[in-house]
């Protein structure tokens, strides 16, 4: 996790000085990354929880009845929700700079173009 820290500690050193356009797009595309990273990680631990679980099961005698692997997959479903909720952070960090070019940037009459700020990818 040290790449997210890292993401973390660059996304919060960011200031809405000076381009205001060009430190909103950096900051949601390092939100959209981080958000990509904490969901991939929650993904693979879901399955790597669920499994550790249903081992255990061998390994403590009062947990060898079938409902254990109902337990395992309703735990690992929380983080498998927490993913879904990281992918949504993503979507709406993408939103964010979308709506923050549309609404505040000058817009050129003539050709339509934005003045200002960066792309975040999709």
């Amino acid at each position: 996790m040290a790449s997210g820290e890292r993401r973390l500690d660059k996304l919060s050193e960011l200031h809405f000085r000076g381009q205001v356009g060009r430190a909103v797009a950096e900051y949601a595309k390092g939100t959209q990354r981080f958000a990509h990273d904490m969901a991939a990680e929650l993904d693979t631990s879901a399955e790597a929880a669920r499994s550790a679980m249903w081992k255990v099961r061998k390994q403590v005698p009062t947990l060898r009845v079938a409902e254990v692997w109902v337990r395992a997959k309703l735990v690992s479903r929380h983080l498998k929700r927490a993913r879904d909720l990281c992918q949504g952070i993503s979507a709406e960090a993408v939103k964010f700079n979308i709506t923050y070019r549309r609404e505040f940037l000058d817009i050129d009459d003539r050709g339509g173009r934005h003045h200002g700020g960066g792309d975040v990818s999709l």
